[in-house]
């Protein structure tokens, strides 16, 4: 099976889900409430699937990070469908991830830069108060959003559809940075117990997902982790600082270093190929952003735990993916996105959930 892009295969399983509720949604009036002491192993299953969707930030496809993350291939490749050909229609993080929340093409959110209508007024007036979680919630979705949202976000607001809201203060960060938390802006410092950003995000999500199983056991729940890695400072935790020394999967492409090219756009006609120190670079930043998937890693495994600890795992649409691809050396070109090549605008896209098939691509 191939996808066509992550807009699509993400509205395809919301409009599913959304039919799914309004099918069912006379089928359980009266579920149970269930309190802590039976809470684990005792409930029913309720009938209407959970979403949950994994974000990544600038995670490319074509140079070999999937398969550094062996857990995340487990649990959602393993027991799902891998999309091979899902592509982004804008490679760059606030346009791809505005279409990702509305469904809509750059040419019609006007979402065109990282600065430019990122997170405006009329962004926030016309367009997000359509997007896919307004539509959930409405339908009887418990949503919740942790990590980063849209890079010139400023942690004024809530935006519109989101019960639970964790959202990041601007651009990415894995320390020193600022949250809006339901409302509240809090500033997290340099202590990677306590503020190291991606494992926030697995255990403010995972606690939402328990509580809300706990309390609202008849209401399923949609909730997206937007994580920070493998985007710079590509600070990774310090469990994992020592590993991928050797690693050159980027080098694989026939176009990693290729330059000049006269035959393609006026920037790579006058790009030349790189010095050895730029060689050095490369394969020190591949390393680092090799290593903060690991913690990204670690978190899909702690969801998925969590979800077949409340038997839920398969009633749940899993969804891994990234706002985008990444280039390193292609082209001669030594790091960066935004580009027309197949290398920034391919992603990963896994899948996992009822009707799914499994192990399949």
């Amino acid at each position: 099976m191939s996808g066509r892009s992550t807009t699509l295969i993400l509205l395809l399983a919301t409009a599913l889900c959304i039919i799914g509720v309004q099918a069912r949604s006379q089928s359980n009036p009266r579920a149970p409430r269930y309190g802590p002491d039976n809470f684990y192993g005792r409930r029913k299953t309720n009938s209407k699937p959970n979403i949950v969707v994994i974000l990544t930030d600038d995670q490319d496809q074509q140079l070999g990070s999937m398969k550094y993350m062996p857990k995340t291939l487990r649990y959602i490749a393993k027991e799902g469908t891998t999309f091979t050909n899902s592509f982004v229609s804008t490679p760059m993080c606030c346009p791809s991830r505005s279409s990702i929340l509305t469904g809509l093409y750059t040419h019609n959110h006007n979402v065109y830069t990282n600065n430019d209508n990122c997170s405006s007024i009329q962004w926030q007036q016309t367009h997000e108060t359509r997007t896919f979680a307004t539509y959930l919630s409405n339908v009887g979705y418990r949503t919740g959003y942790f990590g980063k949202y849209l890079n010139e976000y400023n942690g004024t607001y809530i935006p519109p559809g989101w019960r639970e809201w964790v959202g990041l203060v601007r651009n990415t960060r894995f320390y020193n940075y600022s949250i809006n938390f339901n409302g509240k802006k809090i500033n997290h410092g340099f202590d990677y117990h306590k503020d190291y950003l991606t494992d926030l995000i697995a255990n403010d999500s995972v606690s939402f997902l328990k509580l809300s199983k706990q309390y609202f056991p008849s209401r399923p729940v949609m909730m997206v982790l937007s994580m920070p890695a493998p985007h710079g400072p590509e600070d990774s935790a310090p469990q994992y600082s020592h590993l991928f020394a050797n690693a050159s999967d980027y080098m694989d492409l026939p176009s990693y270093d290729y330059a000049p090219n006269p035959d393609k756009q006026w920037m790579l006609q006058h790009i030349n190929r790189m010095e050895p120190i730029h060689h050095e670079f490369v394969k020190m930043l591949h390393q680092k952003r090799l290593q903060t998937l690991q913690s990204v890693d670690d978190a899909v495994e702690k969801v998925c735990l969590e979800l077949k600890a409340l038997g839920e795992l398969e009633n749940t649409y899993i969804m891994f993916t990234s706002d985008h691809g990444y280039h390193l050396g292609q082209f001669g070109m030594i790091k960066g996105k935004a580009m027309p090549y197949e290398f920034d605008v391919r992603v990963p896209m896994l899948l996992r959930g009822p009707g799914i098939p499994k192990g399949s691509s």
